[in-house]
């Protein structure tokens, strides 16, 4: 059963109250103008909805959209473009953050507009006067009904999309004590070892002796760095916007990407130059997104390993940034759902949904965008652009 359908079986609307409907629609044309009018003077009067009310051409659009609204209702067609339609009002509504109580303001209007068209027609009926403002309170219901089920989705979205923020900050704050546990604990002993390696160096004359300790110095200092950008990572700094070294950010994003995924079969090409123009952003975000993007590349080749590309290019005002990956790819019909809440790819709780819609709103508020190409079988490539000529609007983070 369809959306449409089950609402109206729910709100019980038959096809003698779509006739009704629609034999008083020539009659409600005719007051639509007063309608409109009293619709604008009932917005002006609340402080809620006088902020809608700034811009002569957004009034203008808003005053006809509700005449053509209420003719609408007593066209009487409730089919599944009519569902979509009002969905689409109510989804409007909650993102540019009208209350739902001020649309419920409307529905009062529309009874009290119409009863007093229906009496005049139906004065010496009852039983159809009965029967029309039955069918008028049905339509309004209908309509009511609709648009609060797309506000209860957005809501409940809204508030899904908050805890799992809230555990993902919980999640990084542990593995922030954790590493600074671990660095406190191991510090002094890589200390140790790299003051070893140090005074080997200097009084051996052995080639080959120097060599081995060359290369132990060299994990010891790879280790050192793995835990500072896990440190650094778990507990990023508060925000900042300041230029950004993208190069810089990939690298320590790889270095995470590595310790979170069994990498051993995957070959990550890295083709960075190092004069890029560099953005304006906050470097701990910047990060988590190309963090995200990389882990979902992995993942994508955990089967049969493969290789990650990333190369970063300036072009025109916008620094590109791609990642590329040779694995399962995406199918065509689930790219275009792929930056939406909750929607996955991932076998059932293997991804929460919500990595690419964050790390897309993160680049919306630098003022970039994330495009992705994708071919099943071949891979994925996804390219993160930023501006680099002129500076995101901060405060927004």
């Amino acid at each position: 059963m369809s959306g449409i359908d089950f609402h109206l079986r729910y709100i019980g609307i038959e096809q003698t109250d779509v006739v009704a409907l629609r034999q008083m629609r020539a009659a409600v044309e005719q007051h639509a103008d007063e309608f409109v009018e009293k619709f604008y003077a009932h917005l002006k009067a609340f402080e809620g909805t006088q902020k809608f009310l700034k811009d002569d051409q957004v009034i203008h659009r808003l005053l006809k959209a509700q005449r053509d609204y209420l003719l609408s209702l007593f066209d009487a067609k409730f089919d599944e473009a009519y569902y979509q339609h009002r969905r689409l009002i109510g989804q409007t509504h909650f993102r540019i953050g009208l209350d739902f109580q001020w649309y419920i303001g409307a529905y009062a209007l529309y009874l009290e507009f119409a009863t007093p068209i229906v009496l005049k027609l139906y004065r010496d009926d009852e039983l159809k006067f009965l029967a029309t403002t039955s069918a008028i309170r049905k339509a309004v219901l209908l309509d009511m009904t609709i648009v609060l089920e797309s506000y209860h989705e957005n809501d409940k979205a809204a508030l899904e999309k908050s805890q799992m923020q809230v555990l993902h900050q919980e999640k990084l704050a542990a593995v922030g004590l954790l590493s600074s546990g671990l660095a406190h604990e191991i510090g002094n002993p890589l200390a140790s070892i790299l003051a070893v390696c140090d005074n080997q160096l200097r009084k051996t004359k052995d080639p080959q002796v120097a060599d081995k300790f060359s290369r132990i110095r060299e994990q010891v200092l790879r280790i050192t760095k793995i835990v500072r950008q896990l440190v650094s990572f778990a507990r990023p700094a508060p925000p900042e916007w300041r230029a950004v070294n993208v190069s810089e950010i990939i690298e320590s994003a790889v270095t995470i990407a590595k310790l979170s995924r069994d990498v051993k079969f995957v070959d990550v090409k890295i083709d960075i130059p190092s004069d890029l123009p560099a953005p304006h952003g906050i470097a701990d975000q910047l990060s988590q997104v190309f963090l995200n993007l990389l882990l979902n590349a992995f993942d994508a080749m955990k089967e049969k390993g493969g290789q990650v590309s990333i190369r970063a290019y300036p072009q025109e005002s916008l620094l590109h940034v791609e990642i590329q990956d040779t694995g399962t790819g995406i199918h065509p019909e689930q790219l275009q759902r792929l930056f939406t809440p909750f929607f996955t790819t991932k076998e059932h709780g293997k991804g929460t949904g919500l990595g690419l819609h964050v790390s897309l709103d993160i680049v919306k508020r630098h003022k970039g965008d994330i495009s992705v190409t994708s071919e099943p079988g071949i891979g994925t490539t996804f390219t993160v652009k930023l501006p680099v000529h002129r500076a995101a609007e901060q405060g927004n983070a």
